[in-house]
């Protein structure tokens, strides 16, 4: 019995259907279903009683995700242990981000992390979407935002903001609103992304919270093309800090609506690591703080 067994099975109890967990490991229901089939062939037992709907724990079942879990832990905390026996940084580290931020910056970040610390090798792995770092055996992810109770560790590495904002061009055509309600006159540009309800814009203004159900005739999963379309003066958007703060420098996009906020966009490490973090994780953490408390995107 191998320990990426007793992971695959701990991560299918956690996500609770064949269904999603093949969708996090980006294999087929039918490949999922195959491997518990194996596991279950190999320790004798079944351990999992399913339906076409749902699935449950056997007693057996209970058993084996309890000895699962604590042989997992137990081999990451040797491996951790192992590596921190080292006062030079070495070894492989495998980072998740996302698309836009992780081409921008986060590999210029990552690559002079590499030049001063040579014996480090480092995996980064772009995506539209936050990755699952346990079933995916990443050592660290970029987040952006209110961070989910997934048991994962985290630390934020800067404070960040989201921008409402819109071409001078559209604003001197179509007026510029002056509280989030006024957006409904507006052609908005709904960046659909993630698990977010595509158009639902919230803001808030002290204690008060305003939820607006936004329209318009644009909308993309890539934000180049939802900032690109901005720029030419198709409509009010929101875009991250990092990625319009020079357009609205030299006057190519306005911010509006200042005095209203949305949601939390601070920049989080988060990893899967609960104790003896290895030393070239904590150093890049470390690195990636520095480096993005400068806010170098402002330079």
């Amino acid at each position: 019995m191998s320990s990426t067994d007793f992971e695959f099975f701990i991560f299918l109890c956690q996500a609770g259907s064949f269904s999603k967990a093949a969708r996090e490991l980006d294999i087929t229901p039918a490949a999922a279903s195959k491997r518990l089939s194996n596991i279950e062939k190999n320790v004798g037992s079944q351990l999992l009683s399913r339906s076409t709907r749902s699935m449950s724990l056997t007693s057996n079942g209970t058993i084996y995700l309890d000895y699962a879990r604590k042989v997992t832990s137990t081999i990451e905390e040797m491996n951790s242990a192992l590596r921190q026996k080292t006062d030079e940084p070495e070894g492989l580290i495998r980072i998740n981000a996302p698309f836009g931020f992780g081409r921008k910056y986060v590999s210029r970040f990552i690559a002079d992390f590499i030049n001063e610390n040579p014996k480090v090798d480092c995996q980064l792995h772009l995506s539209d979407h936050p990755l699952n770092l346990i079933a995916n055996s990443f050592d660290l992810g970029i987040r952006f935002g209110s961070l989910p109770d997934s048991g994962l560790h985290a630390k934020k590495i800067a404070s960040h903001q989201r921008f409402v904002c819109a071409s001078p061009s559209y604003l001197e055509k179509h007026g510029e609103p002056e509280h989030p309600r006024d957006l409904s006159d507006h052609n908005c540009i709904v960046l659909r992304q993630n698990e977010d309800t595509y158009g639902n814009w919230k803001f808030n203004k002290g204690d008060q919270i305003y939820p607006i159900r936004v329209r318009g005739n644009l909308s993309s999963n890539d934000g180049e093309s939802v900032l690109s379309w901005t720029l030419a003066g198709h409509g009010i958007a929101i875009r991250a800090e990092w990625d319009v703060y020079h357009h609205i420098k030299e006057g190519h996009l306005k911010r509006v609506l200042n005095e209203y906020q949305l949601p939390n966009a601070d920049i989080y490490a988060v990893y899967p690591y609960s104790q003896h973090l290895p030393a070239r994780i904590r150093l890049l953490i470390d690195y990636l703080s520095e480096r993005m408390n400068i806010v170098p995107f402002r330079k």
